[in-house]
């Protein structure tokens, strides 16, 4: 996968300037410099770690050339848990040298792939570099110098990510952006100021990995460039059969976490580490279900997978479809492939109801190390639950520990530290102790529904407590745990959805927004999704590719966003509850729609669909409904 470290081992050069002695490099270094830590506590750290201390050019290639280093990381040796401004690298003639060494290689010799400088470098340096032929270079800009602080917890959280075999630098690099906003309170939006972080000079732009990064299988005798649909018979009608269940986390943090901007970004975060997770996952046993799912369309079978993760963790989930395909060891990975990194994106934080307060930060010894924790509460499925239990025993994986996961449900993340404790705690001086609103819109009510094949909804799971919850200190007062649910999808007695009351819909909060587009009755499909997306970026903060917009699949195809939105204003709205026939009104005027469509639950999907991507442009443009309904 291009931008991916060699793995499992990557062989590293650190290269320490300023003022300092061998023992201060080797050892408190090591509890602040987020990089450098990181590297540190890497099994293989003895074979592929190497420090270097205010080295020449010369000294600095001869080690890049005996070691075939992937990583060059170059740091101050005075790092600190501070806002103290990230310093200037004065020693530009190391990275000249280091840049002519780079472009004076022989054809056969391997160049180090990324150079990360926790330094402020002048452009020009940084292009230098660049066309010397270095992929990536991670630095700070001159014009928006980090704090030591921002940058030992990017450097956490980058490395952190790195240790999946399969995750991209530029991955790595978004996913480390997001942990940092949120911890640093970044609101997305106009007139908002982002947090000063690194920048990456590369070929690629970062991005969260999504469920299209999935790699197509290598089958033998099959032309899978139009798709596996087209080569496949029956393919869509495979499926992942996914439980709802609650995951309650405990994560560091002030009260003021729990805020929508916040949670924003960890879910987002959380999203992306188990598509990281799953897309390359490995079947290790499939059995047939003792009862075959009521829900499945006619012809086909169901069976019970026990999968492993890229990092080791394991889960067990149900796959249906037809026999040929479930036959089919190389279709049946596959299928998990793309249905569990579609499911994963469904994960959505709720906020407490109105009427509860917030949850209140506790701490206790026995957690993260005694800094202040807060609970949080998400809606996903039952097999992302058991994974993330499951990486949060491994002590070797880091990721949860770097993002501020300290537990998910009763158990405890093994792999974190002390210096994580510090580091967290020093972070929340730098938000506020309550959140400045709770407006949920950034958080729909409901999971949407993922894609290309929805899971269905059984009985949510209820919450366990959180692990020593009776100790934890609330405001010199012990208390339980107080993140309240939300209202969960239940089902009756033989499997079929209770019928829902009328949605409710929030009010939009306010939020800098002036579409450019006609009305919606002379509005073009393009422009039409062209804005829609560019809303979606300023209420979400991140970049959406237009190529790729909207990621989600329905019926093998492309969600139909335009005529999905379209349908709905035509018949009120969102508002309008049980007026809208999902699947037998909006969505046979999709391009979406086949008259031999054999997918079961299609108007719950689509409803899913339009709370995630739909309901807040839709609340934001109220003179796009029918108001003759």
């Amino acid at each position: 996968m291009t931008g991916s470290l060699p793995k499992p081992t990557w062989r590293c050069i650190r290269v320490a300037f300023g003022h300092g002695s061998a023992v201060d490099m080797n050892d408190s270094l090591d509890e602040t410099c987020g990089v450098a830590a990181e590297m540190a506590q890497s099994p293989e750290a003895a074979h592929q770690l190497v420090d270097l201390k205010q080295p020449n050019g010369q000294e600095l290639a001869a080690e890049i050339q005996a070691h075939q280093a992937a990583f060059v990381y170059v740091h101050n040796q005075s790092c600190s848990l501070t806002s103290d401004q990230i310093p200037n690298l004065q020693d530009l003639g190391l990275l000249e040298a280091f840049a002519s060494f780079v472009k004076g290689k022989d054809a056969g010799q391997s160049a180090p792939q990324i150079l990360y400088i926790d330094a402020t470098l002048p452009e020009a340096t940084v292009e230098e570099l660049a066309e010397a032929g270095i992929q990536y270079i991670v630095h700070w800009s001159e014009e928006q110098p980090g704090s030591q602080l921002i940058a030992a917890h990017f450097g956490h959280a980058f490395c952190a990510a790195l240790r999946n075999p399969v995750t991209t630098i530029p991955e790595a690099f978004a996913v480390a952006s997001h942990a940092c906003h949120v911890h640093l309170g970044s609101k997305p939006g106009p007139g908002q100021a982002p947090a000063a972080l690194p920048c990456l000079r590369s070929a690629q732009t970062p991005a969260l990995p999504s469920n299209i990064s999935v790699p197509l299988p290598q089958l033998e005798g099959m032309d899978l460039s139009q798709g596996i649909a087209a080569v496949v018979p029956d393919w869509d009608s495979v499926r992942l059969l996914a439980p709802h269940a609650e995951l309650r986390l405990l994560a560091c943090g002030q009260a003021s976490l729990i805020a929508p901007h916040r949670l924003s970004f960890l879910g987002e975060a959380l999203r992306a580490l188990l598509v990281l997770e799953v897309r390359q996952l490995t079947v290790t046993s499939q059995t047939p279900t003792h009862r075959m799912p009521a829900h499945l369309p006619a012809g086909c079978t169901a069976m019970r997978c026990e999968i492993q993760s890229a990092s080791g963790a394991c889960a067990q989930v149900v796959l249906g479809g037809p026999q040929e395909v479930l036959k089919n060891p190389d279709l049946v990975e596959h299928a998990l492939r793309q249905t569990l990194a579609a499911d994963a994106l469904s994960l959505q934080f709720k906020l407490p109801p109105p009427s509860l307060p917030v949850p209140i930060a506790q701490s206790s010894d026995d957690i993260a190390g005694g800094a202040l924790v807060v609970d949080a509460l998400a809606i996903t499925s039952v097999w992302v639950v058991q994974l993330l239990r499951m990486l949060c025993s491994d002590s070797k994986f880091r990721m949860l520990a770097a993002l501020g996961i300290a537990a998910v449900g009763c158990t405890t993340t093994s792999s974190f530290t002390q210096s994580d404790a510090d580091r967290f705690t020093a972070l929340t001086h730098l938000t506020p102790a309550v959140p400045e609103s709770l407006n949920p819109i950034l958080l729909p009510p409901s999971r949407p529904a993922p894609a290309p094949l929805g899971p269905i909804a059984y009985n949510t799971l209820p919450a366990q407590q959180h692990p020593s919850s009776s100790s934890l200190q609330m405001d010199g007062q012990r208390s339980s745990s107080q993140a309240a649910a939300g209202n969960a999808t239940s089902t009756g007695s033989r499997g079929r959805p209770a019928k829902e009351p009328k949605p409710s819909v929030p009010e939009l909060a306010s939020v800098s927004w002036s579409s450019d587009r006609p009305e919606l009755s002379v509005c073009t499909p393009h422009q039409l999704l062209e804005d829609m997306r560019s809303f979606l970026e300023v209420r979400r903060g991140r970049q959406l590719q237009p190529s790729t917009f909207p990621e989600a699949i329905l019926n093998g195809t492309q969600l139909d966003l335009n005529a999905l939105y379209r349908a709905v204003c035509s018949r009120g709205g969102y508002a309008m509850g049980t007026g809208v026939n999902w699947a037998g009104q909006v969505f046979p005027r999709m391009a979406n729609f086949t008259n031999t469509h054999k997918m079961t639950g299609v108007g719950n999907a689509l409803k899913r669909h339009y709370q995630a991507l739909c309901l807040e442009y839709e609340l934001a443009h109220p003179g796009d409904l029918d108001k003759q309904v």
